[in-house]
């Protein structure tokens, strides 16, 4: 509420003086000032949106949660990604990707594009380490049009041999320009020091990778991983009324393409101490990225992983801040040229935790050392100041890090590990549980293994990770 102080009334005074009171200067004609009553805290979370799950008859999974908005998006997301690669033929993942909206029988790539820019929607795919997206965003009413398309392209079995060839050079553009970035590689190459396979395989299909896949490849591939167990359909912001009668005649239009069961099986990763060197040249901005194994999102630890890394986190919260922030843990390590921050990934079945130093070659080691010592101190003492202002990080982090595209491979991924839809609701709930014992033994546990550490920058300079007293 907003009142002028002088003309509050004795009765509300006296309450208000029991109360929590800022008081802010503002520009006005007598220059007096407003007061603010605070109330307590805000409600952690707004009204429940609608969620839903169920399958279709075939074994799929439609999961939706509508947030009664008019902006709406359905997305079909395969539980295969660049983990389920193999040795002879890295890379599989991210090419199929980028073939999975191709011409249709009776139809082609040209049309389709046009049609879905005329209705003002957009399609796109995607894929991670676990997953491989396709999506469409959308106004409610054309839900008719998006869901039919979305199976077109994921089930299309015409796959001719100048589409695969015209889809090589995007791919291997793709993977050298994301490559070409130092933060993508360090961070793609920490799975590879961190997990070796698996989870450690590279998210890009690389041009030795490219050059050697073949159509029988990416065809072997979808006959493993694209059967109905593995597949979801995920809405966002839809009625599950609306979706489910769409996808279950869909479904039978594709009945005879989406086997029922599975006999995939997907080997777990381990976390396993690597380190990966990169030359860059004498004249790089040095690049230092250290792990530690974590949670897997499964896990019933993940929300305190998540908290852990907000205790840690030292990057800025305001656009004019210090790079490393002020209030978490390891901004007293960062220096005015070398910053540090931390980051968290949590999988299936492994998770990782650690941070990341960008500066100066020459304050690496000494910036990375006191950020290890800054980890290992949480697993003896973490203030209740410390956890407070973390949860409410850990919890701003979350939802600020839900994009529609996010958003879908998140519900996906909740819904793939428990058949339930977890919203920012149910995580900021648990995220509130997290107590000082379940952080100090996660950091503790953390630190108890050695690391996996990827140097990128001039190597004559930047430390061993044997130098780091870990």
């Amino acid at each position: 509420m907003l009142s002028r102080s002088a003309a509050l009334r004795p009765a509300f005074r006296a309450a208000v003086a029991q109360s929590q009171v800022r008081s802010y200067a503002v520009l006005s004609q007598d220059h007096s000032a407003l007061s603010y009553v605070r109330r307590g805290d805000q409600p952690e979370v707004a009204a429940k949106a609608h969620n839903t799950v169920s399958k279709t008859s075939h074994g799929i999974t439609i999961a939706s949660l509508d947030n009664l908005g008019p902006v709406s998006t359905v997305a079909l997301v395969v539980n295969a990604g660049s983990r389920n690669d193999t040795a002879d033929a890295p890379g599989v993942a991210h090419f199929f990707k980028n073939t999975v909206i191709r011409n249709t029988p009776g139809d082609n790539i040209v049309r389709t594009v046009r049609e879905t820019e005329l209705r003002g929607d957009t399609l796109y795919s995607a894929h991670t380490r676990e997953q491989i997206v396709i999506a469409s965003d959308f106004l409610r009413d054309n839900l008719v049009d998006a869901v039919p398309l979305l199976f077109e392209n994921l089930f299309n079995s015409h796959f001719y041999p100048y589409e695969f060839l015209h889809t090589r050079p995007a791919v291997i553009e793709q993977a050298t320009a994301s490559l070409a970035d130092p933060t993508t590689k360090v961070l793609d190459s920490l799975h590879q020091a961190a997990f070796r396979t698996g989870l450690g395989n590279s998210l890009f299909a690389t041009a030795p990778a490219a050059k050697a896949l073949k159509r029988a490849d990416l065809e072997a591939f979808a006959a493993k991983y694209f059967t109905a167990d593995r597949i979801a359909v995920v809405g966002a912001g839809v009625s599950h009324e609306d979706l489910k009668p769409l996808v279950e005649e869909a479904v039978a239009k594709f009945a005879d393409r989406i086997a029922k069961g599975s006999a995939a099986t997907v080997a777990p990763s381990k976390f396993r101490a690597g380190e990966i060197r990169i030359e860059a040249g004498p004249k790089a901005q040095s690049h230092y990225a250290v792990a530690f194994p974590s949670v897997a999102h499964t896990d019933a630890k993940y929300p305190a992983a998540l908290v852990l890394r907000a205790i840690l986190d030292g990057t800025k919260r305001l656009k004019w801040g210090s790079g490393s922030g002020s209030a978490g843990a390891l901004a007293s390590a960062a220096t005015p040229k070398t910053t540090v921050s931390a980051f968290e990934a949590g999988y299936t079945d492994a998770g990782i935790i650690g941070f990341y130093v960008q500066g100066a070659a020459d304050e690496v080691k000494g910036v990375a050392s006191k950020s290890v010592a800054a980890f290992k101190a949480l697993a003896s003492k973490v203030t209740d100041d410390a956890l407070a202002r973390a949860k409410k990080s850990a919890i701003v982090d979350a939802e600020a890090a839900l994009s529609r595209d996010v958003q879908v491979q998140e519900i996906a991924k909740s819904v793939f590990a428990t058949g339930k839809v977890l919203t920012t609701a149910d995580l900021a709930a648990a995220i509130n549980k997290v107590t000082v014992a379940d952080i100090q033994k996660l950091a503790k546990d953390a630190t108890a293994a050695k690391p996996a550490v990827v140097a990128y920058g001039n190597l004559l300079k930047l430390p061993y990770s044997d130098e780091l007293s870990v």
